[in-house]
């Protein structure tokens, strides 16, 4: 689904102002590794994944921090909390070839409560639909990081993202489960 697609479901909106929106869409490709770093970066702009996987994450201490996983058709998206604290060292790294439609937030919003075509309303709901969603899966996060055993929280992160084994390495995996490499690792291999 492309960005606008979600607009429309929120919105009707006329061909004018959908091209006036796509024409602040850019498409933008990454290579496996490729890293974008800065909340300056995360702040100004949102990206949206076609097809791919990347992961959002902090260092500190000399050490990466996973805080989350983006695959196809999802938002990619930083916490508040870790933009103002970690600004110089937040960072999306791409898992896989991803392609990506980034866009100045801003500007969708002035464009869209600009238009008569689209009620203030309906544009409050696209604005915040994938915020919405990332605190429902913050919710769900937080539940299962404090209920459930590692071995439960390892299975859940495999169905919530069954891509996840192809294409973030253990440490990362780890890191977002709050887990040691090495617990890890004993979970995989039914030791622990």
């Amino acid at each position: 689904m492309h960005p606008i697609d979600h607009i429309k479901s929120f919105a009707r909106m006329t061909p004018e102002i959908e091209a006036s929106l796509r024409s602040l869409m850019k498409e933008q490709s990454y290579k496996k590794g490729d890293i974008i770093r800065g909340a300056i970066n995360l702040i100004n702009y949102s990206y949206y994944i076609k097809r791919g996987a990347a992961r959002v994450f902090v260092t500190s201490g000399g050490k990466e921090h996973t805080l989350s996983f983006s695959f196809d058709d999802e938002f990619i998206i930083a916490t508040q909390q870790s933009l103002k604290d970690d600004p110089d060292t937040i960072a999306i790294q791409f898992l896989e070839p991803t392609e990506t439609i980034y866009f100045p937030h801003h500007k969708i919003k002035d464009n869209l409560n600009d238009s008569t075509a689209v009620e203030t309303t309906s544009s409050l709901l696209f604005l915040n639909a994938a915020l919405l969603r990332y605190t429902s899966f913050l919710e769900e996060r937080i539940y299962i990081m404090q209920t459930l055993n590692a071995t439960q929280r390892y299975n859940w992160v495999i169905k919530r993202h069954p891509r996840i084994l192809e294409t973030a390495p253990a440490t990362q995996i780890a890191s977002y489960l709050g887990l040691t490499k090495e617990t890890l690792y004993r979970i995989r291999n039914n030791r622990y």
